[in-house]
């Protein structure tokens, strides 16, 4: 591989300040599902931040990707809100078990505490034994639902979807909860001094229309997204799985700084839209490509990804379209950076990009 002129920390921190960098910024979707890289069972790794920041370091000390990261999944908040979750050996959570189940138990959904609640206190120490171990060499960073996804997680997607047509009111009541729920966990990790991002999957158009997105899911991520600028000083990110290019406008409004898109939409487009107001981050396809890929399929979606995105007014990040699956060779992923690190070389070589 290419030797590369720059640490992961000096090439966000001029990333960040839109200076100079050396390749294209190149961060894999990854966590819990690469627990075995470790020689864990992921039930183990839920429950204990030293599991977790192990995994991060490892992975880092391998691939010298350019941000690392402890994410809630998406349940996390949700759990901590009174929701079961199951943690199986070998795949990732699943909700067991919604934390109420009918309409009229809302009002008595208690807010989530951070410090004591689900797995929130593993996940905040967890972010502060990885920074603490990776913070001089790579930018570290939290991820969380989005509140319409935890609230998905709090009553069931089903009743979700239902209750937005019979009871918009009580939906609304139920926002604002997760709303304070989120809150609370955000206001505990700024305290560390990491920068926080969403992943929003149910926010998507392949669920809701883009009107019940605006009406239940944006005014709700708009006050998760004043929080995170309020007490970090900087603004999130977000991903949305699946399709969400109906809803760019209304993200973006929003007032976030970065949108990763699902391999599902086309990058080029992602950046004539909102490209001038927001960084761009996506978007190699993570099943078809990274885990069951080669490398002359990993290679020529990566280089197709950065002829698209690299000249995005705010910024390019080189990433998968969503998180990689479990049990995807190491090797693979290698081979992403790799080819990031060639294609994404600063100053772009348009002819190399544009070879067959």
């Amino acid at each position: 591989m290419r030797k590369e002129k720059m640490t992961p920390r000096e090439r966000m921190n001029a990333f960040a300040r839109g200076q100079e960098i050396d390749r294209v910024i190149c961060v894999p979707d990854m966590g819990a599902t690469m627990a075995p890289f470790i020689g864990v069972k992921v039930s183990d790794y839920y429950h204990s931040a030293e599991l977790m920041a192990e995994l991060e370091i490892a992975l880092f000390k391998r691939l010298r990707h350019d941000s690392v990261g402890i994410s809630t999944s998406l349940r996390g908040v949700a759990e901590a809100m009174g929701s079961k979750v199951a943690y199986p050996d070998y795949n990732i959570s699943y909700l067991l078990e919604p934390a109420i189940k009918s309409v009229d138990e809302i009002e008595s959904l208690k807010i989530a505490d951070p410090l004591k609640d689900g797995i929130l206190p593993i996940l905040i120490k967890a972010i502060k034994l990885t920074k603490d171990a990776l913070i001089d060499e790579v930018d570290v960073s939290a991820s969380m639902s989005g509140p319409f996804s935890v609230a998905a997680s709090v009553v069931g997607t089903d009743n979700l979807l239902k209750w937005m047509i019979k009871y918009p009111k009580k939906v609304h009541t139920l926002m604002d909860i997760v709303v304070e729920s989120n809150n609370r966990y955000i206001e505990e990790v700024a305290k560390l001094g990491v920068s926080i991002s969403f992943a929003d999957p149910v926010s998507s158009t392949n669920l809701i229309s883009p009107k019940q997105f605006r009406e239940f899911s944006l005014p709700a991520l708009q006050k998760n997204v004043d929080k995170i600028k309020e007490k970090t000083g900087s603004a999130p990110g977000i991903h949305i799985c699946g399709t969400s290019k109906e809803i760019w406008e209304d993200v973006v409004n929003t007032g976030i700084s970065n949108f990763s898109i699902d391999n599902i939409e086309d990058l080029e487009e992602a950046k004539e839209i909102m490209g001038d107001r927001v960084i761009i981050t996506g978007n190699v396809p993570p099943v078809d490509v990274i885990y069951a890929g080669n490398k002359e399929s990993i290679f020529k979606s990566v280089k197709e990804c950065i002829r698209k995105g690299h000249d995005s007014k705010k910024g390019y990040i080189l990433s998968t379209g969503c998180q990689i699956p479990m049990h995807t060779p190491m090797e693979n992923i290698e081979m992403f950076m790799e080819a990031g690190n060639i294609y994404g070389a600063y100053p772009i070589d348009m002819e190399l990009l544009m070879k067959d």
